[in-house]
């Protein structure tokens, strides 16, 4: 009988630890920090959110990354290896015909005002017109990094949905990108092997407002800030470039979601290989090691469609 335990990490985060030199650090910690069950203090962590990202693929086996809300306790944790979520309160994007029972998703929840955020990869194992039942892969707490406070009010115009598409950026979207202090981003990663680390992931990014950098009218770049060396987003682009970016404005109540195709950009100090691109807002460090661009391929804009507002 085989009673090894599951790999933490698949070959693209390995190749990234690798080239960053935290492969060793990783080896060792991976197997300590990712669980396969969820402390109580997370369970209560995610029942007392109001509101939870979620990454995902739809019906089209797009990446997607949406934001689901509602009252606290509107995620139960009935055992330490579920979740089940309300689902009826989203941007107004998320259906349930477009998951099934047995797909990977990526969960992040936040508290802004105490920077206290968890995360979980899961896989569906019930689905009904008002909740989905997960069953918990992987369990890990996030750093407190780069997450500016907010404290939030009710949207009065939730709900009041229109949504407009395109291939290019506007003036207006270009406004709430270069005021982001944040954004989410969604990727995905499947080999058809059926470890826990497979599937749909959501991740933070942030810093200081205008970290996010539009350097051609299809074109953002950002640059990747110390971490905490598990390159989890970073694995999955390399593997699979196709990902989803989540603007929210809060100020407005709007959101603007962005498929894009990725690129890693490695700074090679010593020889001088490529342009290094700084940026000493919240990083810590003069110089930057990676660089992401994303090539703009949709644009969808969501009004009304933040529950809570700043």
């Amino acid at each position: 009988m085989n009673n090894d335990p599951a790999p933490a990490w698949h070959k693209g985060e390995l190749s990234i630890q690798k080239m960053a030199g935290t492969q060793e650090k990783m080896a060792a910690i991976g197997p300590k920090f990712i669980r396969e069950f969820m402390p109580q203090q997370h369970r209560d962590f995610f029942e007392s959110l109001s509101m939870i990202f979620i990454g995902y693929s739809d019906h089209e086996s797009h990446t997607r990354a949406s934001l689901l809300f509602g009252a606290p306790n509107f995620i139960q944790s009935p055992t330490e290896t579920e979740l089940v979520i309300n689902t009826q309160y989203s941007l107004g994007d998320f259906v349930t015909d477009d998951i099934k029972i047995g797909d990977r998703v990526g969960l992040l929840g936040i508290e802004f005002d105490t920077k206290r955020r968890n995360r979980v990869n899961a896989i569906i194992t019930d689905i009904n017109q008002k909740n989905i039942t997960l069953k918990i892969l992987q369990s890990f707490g996030n750093c407190p990094k780069y997450i500016q406070p907010k404290t939030f009010r009710h949207n009065r115009d939730y709900g009041e949905f229109s949504t407009t598409t395109s291939q290019q950026l506007n003036q207006s979207d270009k406004d709430i990108i270069s005021s982001a202090d944040a954004f989410f981003i969604a990727s995905h990663f499947d080999d058809g092997q059926q470890f826990n680390n497979r599937g749909a992931d959501i991740s933070h990014r942030g810093g200081s407002a205008g970290f996010v950098s539009i350097h051609s009218p299809g074109e953002l770049m950002v640059d990747d800030y110390l971490g905490n060396g598990f390159f989890n987003t970073l694995g999955n682009l390399l593997a699979n470039p196709i990902a989803s970016l989540l603007f929210c404005d809060w100020h407005s109540g709007h959101a603007l979601h962005v498929t894009v195709s990725s690129q890693i950009i490695w700074h090679d100090e010593t020889k001088q290989t490529s342009r290094i691109l700084t940026t000493k807002k919240d990083t810590g460090s003069d110089q930057v090691k990676r660089t992401l661009c994303f090539s703009v391929l949709k644009i969808e804009r969501f009004i009304n469609a933040l529950a809570y507002r700043t």
